[in-house]
């Protein structure tokens, strides 16, 4: 290897920036010779990344915005320009397949190697683009050990390494004080984990306050703790509960602390449900989508399950539902019978105990780096 070795390095969303952040570190505290480049947010700019973008001011998950197209050009161009004149030894691309895509199409045309770190869920919804997937990279390094059967199947040379969650856990642990005060607050204490982007948030939080109504009739000790995953979102949340009749704080930035003061969470589907059951807390998920919508998606979708937990227990370890029409009732009813039934509760998370167990081991981040460095030689 150079004295200087250029990696390309693409991360879209705040969970892509902490995983490549990780990724970054332990591959430079193993080769210190390694430069990275390419797009990130604040935590991959702390780790070393020279940023040709800061994605914390994009918002092209899914190009809807058209105000955004210019910005999507932009930034494609200026990758395929960095890939011209820089010829990086290789480009790592995270999860955000909508422009990493086009990223991995750029570079093999430059006979640049990719890996594709932390895959898009194509095993859920979109199993026909794994030959596009096959086109345009050279390995995957997949994060559920469903995955590589999947991509074992493909013909994609893949490796299991675990879920680098799990790593960022592990490191950052909670304040046991917060933990205790949000505790003191009421009994039950119910937590909305409703999402880290403002569609989800717009779409599942009044769901949510709507049932809460219903849960605080049962339950009238009971406290809500509504959390808020970035202070950008804040006056969104306070708008949109400002009308709930129900006692509830909003909390931003502490999601592990109200996960593990809890009693119940509700959320939306997605990577909180594992943080949620990484403390083994019994949960009910939900999954807004119009009737047309489903009606589109329905012939792609090829699990039975929408939550991450029950996907990766293959079966329903806890509730979930997946809503063409707001159904406030059933969420209202899921979450009054785990609250009033202690053996119901304590099922789950045995069940809970037992998946973590199985996947939620730690060191996922060194093994990516280890596999990516063995692949550059």
């Amino acid at each position: 290897m150079p004295d200087h070795y250029k990696i390309f390095i693409s991360a879209g969303d705040s969970s892509g920036d902490i995983h490549g952040a990780n990724l970054m570190s332990r591959m430079a505290n193993k080769n210190p010779r390694i430069q990275f480049y390419g797009l990130g947010k604040n935590r991959m700019k702390q780790a070393g990344l020279h940023c040709l973008h800061d994605m914390s001011t994009k918002s092209l998950m899914w190009l809807h915005v058209l105000t955004e197209l210019t910005t999507f050009f932009k930034m494609k161009k200026d990758c395929i320009r960095f890939f011209q004149q820089e010829r990086p030894g290789l480009v790592i691309l995270i999860d955000y397949c909508g422009f990493n895509f086009h990223l991995a199409r750029a570079a093999k045309k430059l006979k640049i190697p990719v890996i594709y770190y932390v895959c898009p869920q194509l095993w859920a919804h979109a199993p026909w683009r794994v030959k596009k997937m096959k086109k345009l990279v050279d390995k995957v390094i997949v994060i559920y050990p469903f995955e590589k059967v999947f991509y074992d199947a493909a013909a994609i040379p893949a490796t299991y390494v675990g879920h680098p969650l799990f790593d960022e856990m592990k490191t950052k642990g909670t304040d046991d004080g917060i933990v205790s005060e949000l505790k003191k607050t009421g009994d039950p204490v119910v937590a909305f984990l409703p999402g880290s982007r403002r569609q989800e948030i717009a779409r599942l939080l009044p769901l949510i306050l709507r049932a809460a109504k219903l849960i605080y009739q049962s339950f009238p000790t009971a406290q809500f703790l509504i959390s808020c995953s970035d202070k950008q979102y804040l006056p969104l949340i306070q708008d949109l509960a400002k009308e709930a009749t129900i006692p509830y704080k909003i909390i931003q930035g502490k999601s592990h602390e109200i996960i593990k003061a809890s009693s119940l969470c509700i959320a939306g589907a997605g990577t909180i449900t594992l943080q949620i059951a990484y403390y083994f807390k019994p949960m009910v998920i939900l999954y807004k989508i119009s009737p047309f919508a489903y009606f589109i998606a329905r012939p792609f979708l090829t699990i039975p399950y929408i939550g991450l937990v029950n996907v990766l227990a293959q079966k329903t370890i806890v509730p979930e539902l997946l809503m063409l029409r707001k159904n406030h009732r059933w969420l209202a009813r899921e979450a009054i019978s785990l609250l009033s039934n202690d053996q119901k509760r304590q099922t789950c998370a045995n069940e809970l105990t037992f998946l973590i167990h199985t996947v939620g081991k730690s060191g996922a981040s060194e093994h990516a780096a280890q596999e990516i460095l063995e692949f550059i030689g």
